[in-house]
């Protein structure tokens, strides 16, 4: 009996033992979390508005953000939350400003549906063409590009309506992340291989429905055509950008096609329901914020106006 309640004992020690040992070894392997580095390529106007909700949050929650900015900007600022990394540009701030303009005002004046792709891809040439000398100028920055490969990012953050992050993500060998709301011509969707028949998904700013008539469709159809006509043209210096400085036969369709992760700044509360990839994430509401308390004063007028109207 005594020899039994000694042999016990002892296995009881041994287990202890190993398991002592066992959670040793795994603390040698467990190590804190830490926040990622990323380096942020944003674009101008309002798409730096939304990027910058995500920016700060990442920075918010520990991640190490490298934002870099154009000497030229409008509303693109630094911030105590991230680093910033300027370069210079040949650009200036009043050509910015009135091709941002012309490109902004340009979006509220309708034509005809056809005749409203050529101006709107008219405008777009004349917007993106000053941002394509201001990437040529970052990618040309040898010794700025070489600060950012030795910085040992994890990741590229950036909205893929411009061609310098996505070149740069390549250049780099690093992810690509996506923040937009979609590209012209519907680049997105070709470039991810997304299914986006014209039957199905009426054209962007076309006027029709998911619930296409027959002439309708066919129109429908007929406008995918044109755009892929214009924005061949449109996206030409993109592919010419790209090929020359990575020293490839590479299109942007295929560069901006290895995306990692495509955040999407719609939902379908509010947009017509379409295919998506599983590496497309719908963050429409990432622009909303909650709104504050009606005030006393506020809330009784609200009630005036609900009882004399309703």
């Amino acid at each position: 009996m005594i020899i039994f309640l000694k042999s016990g004992f002892a296995t009881k020690m041994h287990l202890g033992v190993i398991l002592w040992l066992l959670l040793l070894w795994l603390s040698a392997w467990l190590r804190p979390a830490q926040g990622g580095r990323v380096l942020v390529m944003p674009v101008e106007g309002s798409h730096w508005l939304s990027m910058k909700v995500l920016a700060t949050g990442l920075a918010q929650r520990g991640h190490n953000i490298l934002l870099l900015v154009p000497e030229t900007n409008i509303l693109i600022q630094s911030s105590e939350l991230f680093r910033t990394e300027t370069f210079p540009v040949k650009i200036s701030k009043e050509e910015l400003s009135t091709s941002l303009k012309g490109f902004q005002e340009g979006v509220f004046k309708r034509s005809p549906a056809l005749m409203d792709i050529v101006i709107q891809v008219g405008r777009l040439l004349n917007f993106t063409g000053t941002q394509v000398e201001g990437c040529e100028s970052l990618l040309y920055n040898e010794p700025l590009m070489q600060k950012l490969k030795e910085e040992n990012f994890d990741l590229v953050l950036t909205d893929p309506f411009l061609p310098c992050g996505p070149i740069i993500a390549t250049a780099l060998g690093l992810p690509a992340v996506y923040f937009l709301r979609g590209i012209p011509c519907g680049l997105d969707m070709l470039a991810s291989q997304c299914p986006s028949p014209p039957s199905y998904v009426p054209r962007f700013q076309s006027g029709s429905t998911d619930k296409m008539t027959f002439v309708e469709r066919i129109q429908n159809f007929v406008m995918s055509g044109v755009e892929l006509v214009l924005c061949r043209i449109m996206y030409a210096s993109f592919d010419e950008l790209a090929s020359r400085y990575l020293d490839a036969d590479v299109t942007y369709q295929e560069i901006i096609g290895r995306g990692a992760i495509w955040l999407l700044r719609y939902d379908f509360t509010f947009e017509y329901p379409r295919p998506l990839m599983p590496n497309m994430v719908l963050i429409g509401g990432i622009n909303c914020r909650k709104s504050a308390a009606l005030s006393a004063v506020s809330h009784q007028r609200f009630l005036m106006f609900y009882k004399f109207y309703c």
